[in-house]
């Protein structure tokens, strides 16, 4: 392969439509050197909106933004996790699959899960071209939701897409393991683990001290915490699901309150299926430490974050974490500068203790405790424990860091 080809990479994630961890990565590679192509749907799906609008008979559009050369792949909209949405699944695949036919040959092909028929064609057009195919495992989905008990281990559609994902395994060149069990998961499934590199998730620190600033023209968000400046303010910010037990926190707000704690507020930003309930929940027990705000741009968090005195971490605990963590919301956090007290059964990240408290996960007791220590110290305590923090996250987990691991392998996959 001719050293000019090498130096072009295509990244095929169907999830991938605007800011998060494949378009900081392509535009870091762009700053080097490097040709970079996103293949992504333009229909999003956790809001069920179209981003472009498409001329008649034509289901791709090629644009570049920022030296990035996107290819939009036009699919059907669909709401659920119902056969429409497989359906929307295959649909991507197969139109990916056809504009990659009709493109320049990259040097390699990289196919990002969690959905693993677009990672087959990923497979696919690597083959066609004769390139290297590298299968990025951002979780193990298939595993993942038999152990949270989503599906049963005789579902005969986990069973196929296990199948798949060890096919891919295979197949691959080289896997890139989000998350840092990686080569331990692999070995169970009969798979090479010395093909295995570990590049976790994070931020670009850039992009998120960009938007970490003015918020006053956020008329919800400023309102909170001018209406708030005296209290410490302890702040989640993410999905409303089963897996985040966010009942823990409510339960947590209950016992403040019983036990008169006045100068403490929780802060829940998001949505998911539980939030009726956590809400319910607070209104019952007639709480007013707790406040539910509704889901945010994504470039709106950071000024939330930075406004905040302490950030919340909380996973339930599952054998679906057992291969460890990378959670886009722990490095958020860090990158605030601002202590993060994380409920969950293993460290989030080694050296933890550096600049936050680690407690168990489903224990209200243990959570009021690390948030009545996190009151009581001093603000520059607080301060210190933020800065360490953001001092690990632009060293182990910011985009230019990570973009080097990157670069390294891309180099070097044969």
């Amino acid at each position: 392969m001719k050293s000019e080809e090498k130096r072009s990479v295509w990244i095929i994630n169907q999830h991938a439509p605007g800011p998060g961890r494949h378009e900081y990565f392509a535009r870091e590679l762009v700053s080097r050197g490097w040709q970079v192509t996103l293949f992504a749907a333009s229909f999003v799906h956790n809001y069920g909106i179209e981003l472009r609008r498409y001329p008649r008979d034509c289901y791709y559009l090629d644009e570049y933004t920022e030296g990035v050369r996107r290819i939009w792949i036009k699919t059907p909209a669909y709401r659920g996790n119902g056969p429409a949405r497989l359906y929307n699944h295959l649909v991507f695949s197969l139109r990916t699959g056809l504009v990659g036919t009709r493109l320049e040959i990259p040097g390699i092909v990289i196919g990002s899960t969690a959905h693993l028929p677009a990672c087959l064609a990923a497979f696919r057009l690597a083959r066609r071209h004769g390139v290297p195919f590298i299968f990025e495992m951002r979780d193990f989905s298939p595993r993942a939701l038999v152990d949270i008990g989503a599906v049963s281990r005789f579902n005969p559609l986990a069973a196929g897409m296990g199948a798949l994902e060890k096919y891919l395994c295979h197949k691959a060149n080289w896997i890139i393991s989000v998350l840092p069990g990686g080569s331990e998961y692999v070995a169970g499934i009969g798979v090479n683990a010395g093909k295995v590199t570990y590049i976790p998730n994070g931020v670009e620190p850039g992009w998120f001290d960009r938007c970490s600033g003015e918020i006053s023209h956020y008329g919800e968000e400023s309102r909170f915490f001018q209406d708030r400046k005296d209290s410490v303010i302890f702040t989640y910010s993410g999905a409303h699901g089963y897996a985040n037990g966010l009942e823990t926190m409510v339960e947590a707000a209950v016992l403040l309150q019983q036990a008169g704690v006045n100068g403490i507020h929780i802060l829940l930003v998001g949505s998911g299926p539980t939030k009726d309930g956590l809400e319910r929940t607070a209104r019952e027990n007639g709480l007013t430490n707790i406040t539910f705000m509704p889901p945010v741009a994504k470039d709106r968090v950071p000024a939330i974050l930075v406004r905040s005195d302490v950030c919340i971490f909380h996973l339930r605990n599952s054998q679906a974490y057992r291969y460890g963590l990378s959670p886009n919301k722990l490095f958020e956090y860090m990158a605030s500068a601002r202590p993060v007290i994380a409920a969950a059964d293993s460290l989030p990240v080694p050296g933890f203790s550096r600049f936050g408290l680690h407690i168990p996960s489903d224990d209200p007791r243990a959570l009021v405790g690390a948030m009545l220590d996190m009151y009581y110290m001093s603000r520059d305590t607080r301060q210190g424990l933020g800065l360490g923090g953001r001092e690990y996250f632009e060293k182990f987990h910011s985009t230019p860091a990570l973009a080097d691991k990157l670069e390294t392998l891309l180099l070097n996959v044969r």
